[in-house]
């Protein structure tokens, strides 16, 4: 039997098809797209789009990697078309190669080649084919062709200049091939640490007044952060991972996020190959919003102006947002000489407690001011402590309505069966 070239052709065929079947049957048969891309901006001052080096797969699974500089001429009047990358397909029965103005697969070009065994040996001229992929533009006929959409044009003004919408993604296999996604994780790496960061800032100043009940949400919030800092980190040291790791790693990431405001996370939809940006655009809104809304402290603490304790036994504080809390409760930390039995119970009827305006009338006529409760324990917002006692402030009553209507300072008058004394104010959302 003699050799001939289709012997060769069908071994090629044989090893390209045990190939990706081998692939596929690893549970990446459908993954395809752009790996890496370099393009030349100033082109599209001048109304080109031009590609200078392109990497990546076919949805047939053909690899191609290509250096010679690619040049599309944008028509003028051209509005909102992508810019795809074409192959020609595989067809049995017709030429494969050719010139690289050829409607071929493959390109030839001219190489020297030697041989690897021997040492000195001449080498060789042989042609070798590489991949002929071309630039086109959407609307242009396609048929018989592979296709990747690498960038989508907004217009083609006046001047000539060329605008590229800079939040499309294109078809990519690598997520280090997408500008935008390279950044948007960037973004994300920056809002987890400062959130992490704003956390523990949290946690320290609140070990000596919160209980560990109230702490724990801070914790849980740096148990999740931490758990994704080093694999952001490493993701964005390694561009040539793969888009659909990054996606569902951020889906996942926005799932835990939802558990903090008491949300069951909804089913993600599935990721398509040709239109990344109608799912990653969202995604990444979403973990933005998540990672930058202001967590409200549920232990807020205020303190009191003492300035008139001596003279007029007057304590004054003021809470710029009151009008905002009508749903927490306020409650009185006080700590004296006398103990905290004996402020258990005189300091509910030794405290006139109101808004700044009606201070005077209730202290000179004896009136009673918004009632105060003591309580046996510490709420369990606080960490408790043996030498203090913790009364609540009753918002419901009259004064103190109109104290948040008016956004007023507190003013608390302490009578003389109690000589000295420590306050705080807790807002307990």
């Amino acid at each position: 039997m003699f050799i001939a070239p289709q012997h060769f052709q069908q071994q090629e065929r044989y090893f390209s098809h045990y190939i990706e079947q081998y692939v596929a049957a690893h549970g990446a048969g459908n993954n395809y797209g752009i790996m890496a891309i370099e393009t030349d901006r100033e082109r599209l001052k001048i109304g080109q789009f031009s590609l200078r080096y392109c990497k990546g797969v076919f949805a047939d699974g053909s690899y191609f990697e290509s250096d010679r500089e690619l040049l599309l001429e944008i028509p003028e009047g051209s509005v909102d078309k992508k810019i795809l990358l074409a192959l020609p397909m595989e067809i049995e029965g017709e030429a494969e190669s050719g010139v690289a103005a050829d409607d071929r697969r493959y390109y030839t070009e001219s190489a020297r080649i030697y041989d690897s065994s021997e040492v000195g040996s001449n080498s060789i001229e042989t042609d070798l084919a590489q991949t002929n992929v071309r630039l086109m533009l959407e609307g242009e006929d396609c048929s018989g062709l592979n296709t990747i959409a690498i960038a989508r044009l907004l217009e083609r003004r006046e001047s000539g200049a060329v605008i590229l919408d800079q939040s499309f993604i294109c078809t990519a296999l690598h997520y280090g091939a997408s500008q935008i996604i390279t950044e948007r994780l960037k973004e994300i790496q920056v809002l987890i640490e400062t959130r992490a960061s704003a956390v523990v800032r949290r946690i320290e100043a609140g070990r000596d007044r919160k209980s560990d009940q109230t702490l724990m949400q801070e914790y849980l919030w740096l148990q999740t952060l931490n758990r994704w800092i080093p694999w952001l980190h490493l993701t964005l040291q390694n561009s040539e991972t793969s888009v659909e790791e990054v996606y569902t790693k951020l889906t996942a990431l926005s799932a835990e996020l939802s558990t903090f405001s008491s949300e069951v996370s909804e089913r993600p939809p599935v990721l398509p190959s040709k239109d990344l940006s109608a799912v990653f655009l969202p995604l990444f809104a979403k973990l933005r919003q998540q990672l930058s809304l202001v967590q409200s402290d549920k232990v807020k603490e205020f303190s009191w102006d003492d300035k008139l304790f001596e003279k007029r036994r007057l304590l004054r504080t003021a809470i710029a947002d009151i009008h905002m809390m009508e749903n927490y409760r306020f409650v009185l930390c006080v700590e004296s000489s006398i103990g905290a039995a004996n402020l258990i119970k005189l300091f509910p009827s030794a405290c006139k407690l109101c808004g700044i305006s009606q201070i005077a009338e209730v202290v000179r006529n004896g009136l009673s001011g918004v009632p105060l409760s003591a309580l046996q324990v510490a709420p369990s917002e606080l960490k408790p402590r043996n030498d203090v006692c913790y009364v609540e402030i009753d918002t419901h009553h009259k004064f103190w309505r109109e104290l948040m209507d008016k956004r007023e300072p507190i003013v608390a008058h302490i009578d003389a069966r109690i000589p000295d004394l420590q306050l705080k104010l807790y807002a307990l959302g």
